[in-house]
């Protein structure tokens, strides 16, 4: 009888021993993944659902000390990559992004960064309004094409070109085109300068007045503006 009992405890054990390591403790947070190759072999830090998340210390053949979301590095950080170099300041989405300073052997750059591209020393806007006259309304919207070119629609009810004459461009990049009455500017390298000027009568027909708007686009893309007199 004792024998029975005890072969019973026995198995009990090995049962428990094979199942146990499967079974997260309850509470303990599984192992969290870093999404970055460069430092995924070891981390220590916030998990959240299997991924790193909040602040972390990362390393690999690079390493990286700061905040992570979802697995990535993001928010404030430092990099260090195997030969030296780094990077802190901003992060999202596992790029830099933001203020932040990059040590190399050769240089030091300070400034902002947008999806690991520097953009210098002050933040540039992706675009300005420099000037408008007779105006009632304009935008500058990013489109979906993905050459970089520049769509110009001057509107008045939604109607494009209406009363209108005198029209010119000027510009400091890339070549005019006419899609129907929208005009544009293809093969356009940025940043780049736009003059629009004309001449509109009021909705009575009876004065013409000037119409001036000027913009800058600093970055590269496709682009619609949109000009209501």
């Amino acid at each position: 009888m004792i024998m029975k009992v005890i072969n019973k405890y026995f198995i009990f054990s090995i049962v428990l021993i094979m199942v146990l390591p499967g079974i997260p403790l309850y509470g303990q947070e599984p192992a969290c993944k870093v999404l970055v190759p460069q430092i995924a072999n070891k981390y220590s830090g916030g998990c959240r659902k299997g991924f790193a998340h909040g602040k972390g210390v990362a390393e690999g053949i690079d390493s990286y000390v700061g905040k992570f979301r979802r697995g990535l590095p993001d928010g404030y950080g430092t990099y260090t990559w195997a030969d030296g170099s780094y990077y802190q300041g901003q992060w999202k989405n596992g790029m830099r992004d933001g203020k932040g300073t990059m040590v190399t052997k050769e240089k030091t750059q300070k400034g902002y960064w947008k999806e690991n591209r520097y953009l210098g020393e002050k933040m540039t806007q992706p675009y300005e309004i420099l000037r408008t006259e007779a105006v009632a309304r304009s935008t500058i919207t990013r489109s979906n094409s993905p050459s970089n070119d520049i769509r110009i629609r001057l509107t008045r009810g939604g109607v494009e070109n209406v009363d209108i004459s005198d029209l010119t461009f000027a510009y400091t990049s890339g070549s005019e085109y006419q899609i129907g009455n929208s005009k544009g500017l293809q093969n356009v390298s940025y940043p780049v300068y736009i003059n629009i000027r004309f001449r509109a009568w009021n909705h009575f027909h009876s004065i013409q007045y000037d119409v001036i708007f000027e913009c800058n686009i600093n970055e590269p893309g496709a682009w619609d503006i949109n000009v209501s007199y």
